[in-house]
């Protein structure tokens, strides 16, 4: 995964929890530089259960485009609602908020 490890980018926190990272590891099982945006993420200490991801914006807007591909693809509800959550705290990270 070393080859997808940004150098020398203005890098950006995002912060996602155990579900979350779950359904972007099944989702990028094929996609290796996404999945190493995911891999990536280390335990938050001041959020519980959280990890916070560092990465570049590209590497953010490539996943938020991944989500609405996901989004899309999908009749249920409560997953709609956990990708929607996802590119809401996607266009925060990529805000630098």
């Amino acid at each position: 995964m070393s080859p997808f490890v940004p150098h020398q980018q203005k890098l950006r926190v995002w912060a996602i929890d155990d579900e979350e990272r779950r359904v972007l590891l099944d989702a990028t099982t094929h996609i290796p530089e996404l999945r190493a945006v995911v891999s990536r993420g280390s335990p938050a200490v001041d959020l519980e259960q959280a990890l916070m991801l560092q990465a570049t914006v590209d590497e953010l807007n490539a996943i938020y485009t991944r989500v609405e591909e996901l989004t899309d693809a999908t009749r249920s509800r409560r997953r709609i609602e956990l990708l929607d959550g996802l590119r809401m705290t996607l266009c925060s990270a990529m805000d630098g908020f």
